[in-house]
């Protein structure tokens, strides 16, 4: 497995790398969310001084549950707040599809979905784009060409909250995505029982040896708690945790998952 280094921080090394998604409809909800998690991390930070591989890396705006979004200024303005409150981690700029299980509907931004997206990618504010593999390719090619071309590294990703597909289904999807020009390539799916989300754990241990992206295979919901924290036996190169409020099923408290991870 290949890595990708982002300012001061590097996926696919080994090392698990936190994310915390931040969610809100309104601006003032932003901000209260915003200082909540900036609380939370000064706090972590002097508890795991001498743990820098526990330091949160990513910040995950979920643009998805912004009402306004199609309000270019408005959106600038979230996210040089963003930039304001966490001028120390990474800027992951996701707005998850209502296919993909997120907030955003068609009927709220119309056709702008692709100039918002393109207005972000431009905007200087951000260091990651999260590139959804369900769009067509050829909107994929736009964006992550786009996306590069500012320096912006993108994260390709599937999501399936109803199951877990074949083995051979997500082998091909992490090769697709691969080909596609994803820099870090994630999975997200709901396991029915233990046995499929050890059949995800094993699959991203697979394609961290025969792939050169950084892979994160994610089993969501309770059952696939697992996943989310022995990511150094899998290979998984970034785990998600919540402050708050939790943008996916089964995703872990901030503090919990940290603990976890320092035990491993």
């Amino acid at each position: 497995m290949g890595e990708v280094v982002v300012k001061n921080f590097t996926f696919g090394d080994g090392t698990p790398r936190i994310c915390v998604p931040l969610i809100g409809r309104t601006e003032d909800e932003i901000r209260s969310h915003a200082n909540l998690i900036r609380d939370e991390l000064d706090s972590l930070d002097t508890r795991y001084e001498n743990f820098p591989e526990l330091k949160v890396a990513v910040i995950e705006w979920r643009a998805d549950f912004f009402e306004p979004l199609a309000d270019l200024d408005r959106t600038k303005r979230v996210l040089e707040m963003l930039r304001e409150y966490f001028p120390d981690r990474l800027i992951l700029f996701t707005f998850r599809s209502e296919e993909q299980g997120g907030e955003l509907r068609h009927d709220r931004v119309g056709s702008n979905l692709e100039p918002i997206m393109s207005f972000v990618i431009r905007s200087g504010l951000i260091d990651m784009v999260d590139i959804e593999c369900t769009h067509g390719n050829y909107k994929i090619a736009r964006a992550t060409t786009g996306a590069h071309q500012m320096g912006v590294t993108v994260i390709m990703s599937y999501h399936d909250f109803e199951k877990t597909p074949h083995d051979d289904e997500m082998i091909e999807k992490i090769r697709d995505m691969e080909i596609l020009g994803g820099d870090i390539l994630k999975i997200a799916v709901m396991p029915s029982n233990e046995f499929d989300t050890r059949r995800m754990m094993d699959i991203n241990k697979r394609m961290v040896s025969e792939s050169y992206k950084p892979i994160a295979i994610i089993a969501m919901g309770e059952k696939g708690t697992a996943s989310r924290f022995k990511c150094k036996e899998t290979g998984c190169c970034m785990t998600f945790a919540t402050v708050g409020q939790e943008s996916a099923p089964g995703q872990m408290e901030l503090l919990d998952l940290v603990a976890l991870l320092r035990n491993q």
